[in-house]
């Protein structure tokens, strides 16, 4: 291990650096104000641009196609909009698979090294290729270019480390700034409970922004949002790192094998089992998370739906509100009672449930009845991360959530692409088979959780060594 300290006082007296957070949690929820306009923005851009296209001179052509269904099959609208469904699923794709595979290496890199040249650097760059990928956006709306220009925004944005690189500078800095016990749980969590309220309040105002000014403005609002977010981070974001680390980072191969020592160095012992299990439950929760989104646009935009911009709106801001509301009361209840294993295991057996309804409905009612148990599942992924980073020593928290960022980076990619083929294959036969493929993940997920907890008991009885802790829950 290193000889200088990651952080000056390495959080020695136990206790969170609220200043710290206060600042962050301020980037982190303009940033992800944002990034929960423009997601949607784009999927129902792509899917007004094709609707356009193919509906062109059409008798079934309509003004707002995002909002008009068409549920008897041999209408030849009905055709065309299954086409228009099927290259808005296309596209998503293409345009994950062009960044996503250059986000695995410089998301690798930018974690890596953050822990000498320090978090602000590995704030800077993902937003300054996020802005650039926004903007191109909306230069693509404002002159109604050729969609394949998305391609270059993408592409800077994969280079930078883009959303990924914003994620991992998140829960690099929030290590930085916690101890490593149940308040270190309680200080991830944040981070997605405040994506969850920028997200609250973005998702009914993206959908009126919509309906009442076009596609053009949105996109105006998320560029500034984003620029603003780079500001922050420029002018009031205090840097962790001590400064006498800077001097002393690593060479590119090192700093690949610090990434991935977690895994396979045998300074980790058997705890390299205990890495191994975390990081295969993180990736089949996150395959869900990070690759099922788009499916339920499209699942919510077409029959027995049809949803608009707006009702789509207000079905975010209400799962994003019962995260928020729910996320942290849930984690300190839990913790009076159980470890974060413990939350886990009793989360993904939630989230599995609300995937099971989800594919099931067919009504609005049941589909909002997704919206609580999403919120008191909310903690899964928070207490999971918060396992991995707990486990890892104070001067590799960069290196450990660089490793987190690949897994977002290879499962998100793989699950946008898989789900998506998915739900082209069987929108006609079983439209909720996507969410029923997410429930059985989330089981899985359960089995290797458990698997986790009696290795990490049999470690714990056997060695002393302070790498691996489980927390206690009154602790």
């Amino acid at each position: 291990m290193e000889s200088i300290p990651l952080v000056a006082d390495n959080n020695q007296e136990g206790k969170s650096k609220l200043g710290n957070l206060l600042k962050a949690n301020v980037v982190f929820l303009v940033y992800h104000l944002a990034v929960n306009i423009h997601e949607p923005l784009l999927t129902q851009y792509l899917y007004k641009r094709y609707s356009d296209e193919l509906f062109h001179n059409s008798t079934a052509h309509t003004s707002n196609q995002t909002s008009t269904c068409y549920l008897n099959e041999s209408d030849p609208g009905y055709i065309l909009q299954e086409k228009v469904q099927d290259r808005t699923s296309n596209i998503q794709i293409v345009l994950t698979a062009i960044s996503s595979p250059i986000q695995l290496i410089s998301c690798m890199f930018l974690g890596a090294y953050s822990d000498f040249l320090g978090r602000r650097f590995l704030f800077i760059v993902p937003l300054i290729g996020e802005l650039v990928r926004y903007m191109t956006l909306t230069i693509v709306i404002y002159w109604n270019l050729d969609l394949r220009y998305l391609y270059i925004g993408e592409a800077l944005d994969g280079i930078s480390g883009g959303y990924n690189g914003v994620i991992l500078a998140s829960y690099a800095y929030t290590a930085d700034n916690t101890p490593p016990m149940n308040s270190r749980t309680v200080g991830i969590a944040v981070i997605d409970f405040t994506t969850s309220l920028s997200s609250a309040v973005s998702q009914i105002m993206t959908g009126y922004f919509i309906k009442d000014l076009g596609y053009f403005y949105p996109s105006v609002t998320t560029s500034s949002l984003m620029l603003l977010s780079l500001l922050v981070v420029v002018v009031l974001l205090p840097e962790t790192i001590n400064t006498d680390r800077r001097s002393q980072y690593p060479t590119p191969v090192k700093a690949v094998k610090t990434v991935f020592g977690f895994y396979f160095s045998k300074d980790f012992g058997p705890k390299r089992s205990l890495f191994w299990l975390s990081i295969a439950a993180y990736f089949l929760i996150y395959f869900n998370t990070g690759g099922v989104y788009i499916v339920e646009y499209l699942y919510q935009l077409n029959q027995p739906f049809c949803w608009g911009s707006e009702l789509i709106g207000y079905y975010n801001m209400a799962v994003s509100l019962s995260r928020q509301l729910l996320g942290i009361p849930v984690i300190k209840l839990l913790h009076l009672c159980t470890s974060d294993p413990g939350i886990c295991i009793i989360t993904s057996v939630i989230q599995a449930g609300a995937y099971v309804l989800e594919g099931l409905a067919d009504t609005n009612f049941m589909l909002f009845a997704v919206v609580l148990p999403c919120g008191i599942a909310s903690p899964l992924l928070p207490a999971v991360r918060a396992i991995m980073s707990r486990m890892a020593p104070a001067e590799m928290q960069g290196s450990l959530f660089a490793g987190v960022g690949l897994m977002n980076i290879i499962s998100a990619g793989m699950g946008v692409t898989v789900y998506n083929e998915m739900y082209d294959a069987t929108v006609k036969i079983l439209r909720g088979f996507a969410f029923f493929v997410c429930a059985a993940c989330h089981v899985l997920a359960v089995v290797i959780i458990v698997l986790f907890l009696c290795i990490s008991h049999r470690i714990i009885d056997t060695d002393t060594s302070p790498v691996v802790v489980i927390n206690d829950p009154d602790q």
